[in-house]
Formats: structure tokens, sequence, C-alpha cells
């Protein structure tokens, strides 16, 4: 492979690097160890209501699906590279876009986190679910995870303040907002448009462990499981 190709690909990767360490710096609060979550409601009411169920069930079945690009897959044709999973690339991407983009959807990362948050923050059963986590050796550890939860949102945060996921969803594989088209037609004609599908790509796997704790706690309460055919 042409060691110009190699080295585009290597600066790919080292952004990506880069941005995941910037955001590495956020997540300052740790907890080792084993613990567990422990639900409390007591309310006259259902533990979620019918919309925050819905949210629930829609969050675990779409996080526990959700792909990763763990490989780059390279076919020479015609004396030419391309990516041989160009199209695996875009359903990795396509998959991620109600969590990280769409403000309105219910399972935005945000929203997610909002419902975890409130639940963790109430001390209080009696009006509504609470959720208490409970260190193995020393106890209550509820608002030090609430903490490592709001860091990890800043973390999804700084990533996607370092991507052009508007310009990917807007301007490429979910619209065509005609802002986009002179830069996506010079970016698909020359081949650049593979290297940012690249770096996203690669950057969803990370903000996918980010939410790792969220998809914990969600589906100890709501745990739809894929059934057989």
């Amino acid at each position: 492979m042409p060691e110009k190709i190699i080295k585009k690909i290597s600066a790919t990767i080292d952004d990506v690097k880069n941005i995941i360490q910037s955001s590495e710096t956020i997540q300052e609060t740790k907890v080792e160890g084993s613990f567990r979550f422990t639900f409390k409601h007591s309310a006259p009411t259902d533990i979620l209501t019918a919309l925050e169920r819905a949210q629930q069930v829609s969050f675990v079945t779409k996080y526990e699906h959700l792909p990763i690009l763990d490989a780059i897959e390279i076919i020479k044709l015609q004396g030419k590279f391309y990516l041989k999973n160009i199209d695996y690339i875009r359903h990795v991407l396509n998959e991620y876009r109600t969590i990280i983009a769409n403000q309105n959807d219910s399972i935005f990362y945000t929203r997610i986190h909002g419902f975890c948050y409130q639940k963790l923050k109430n001390r209080d059963p009696s009006i509504g679910l609470s959720i208490i986590v409970e260190h193995v050796k020393t106890g209550d550890i509820t608002d030090l995870f609430a903490r490592i939860l709001g860091e990890r949102v800043r973390a999804v945060r700084t990533v996607l303040q370092n991507c052009e996921f508007d310009y990917i969803y807007n301007g490429i594989l979910q619209h065509s907002d005609p802002d986009y088209t002179e830069r996506y037609w010079d970016e698909y004609y020359t081949g650049k448009i593979n290297y940012v599908f690249l770096k996203h790509a690669l950057l969803l796997g990370y903000i996918k462990e980010l939410l790792y704790w969220h998809y914990r706690i969600i589906n100890s309460i709501t745990f739809p499981k894929l059934g057989p055919l």
C-alpha cells in the first residue's frame, strides 16, 4: 500500500487518540472495587412512567446492538485502494444518530443521563424511584457515582465537539442539506470522505464505552432480551 495512504490513515488514528485523550482528562472521579445498585420505590405509582418505560426499552435495545468498528479493511481494485468495509462503516455511523445527534429523541445521551441522574439524586422513594449505589467495602457511593456519570457525559460532549456529525448526518447519510453539497462533492470525488468516515466511526466505539454505566443502570430496571426465531 502506498506510503501516502498509510500516513493518512495513521494521522486519522492519531486524531482519534488525541480526542479520546482530551476527553479522558475530564474523567477525574474513579471508583475501585465492586459495587451494586439498589432500587427503592414506595410511591403510589408505577416504577416508571409510560414515557420512561418507552425510553428505557428503546435505549437498552439500541445500546446492545450498537456496532463497533474494530477493523479497517482495504482492498486493491484496478491499481487503486478502497475501504473494503465502507458499507459497514456507514452502518456504524447511522446506528448512533438517535443517541448522539437527535436532541429531540428520548434516547439522546443527555436525556438518558437526565433520567439516571434524577433517580440517583432522589433519596425519597415515596415520591418516585430512588437508585442507591453501594460499594462492597465503603458503603453508599451514590453521589460519587452520579459525579462519574456526569463526567462521562461531559466526555461524550467533548468528543462530539471535535467531530462533524452534523455534516455526516445532514449532509450525507440522513439528509441532503445543500449547505454541505459542495464539500461533500469534493470529498467524495477525491476520497477524503473515507478518512472523515473512519475518524467518526472509530470514535463511536469510545462513546459507547462512555455510556456503559448508564446502560447498566437502565438495563437493571428494564431488561428486554431478543427472543429466538
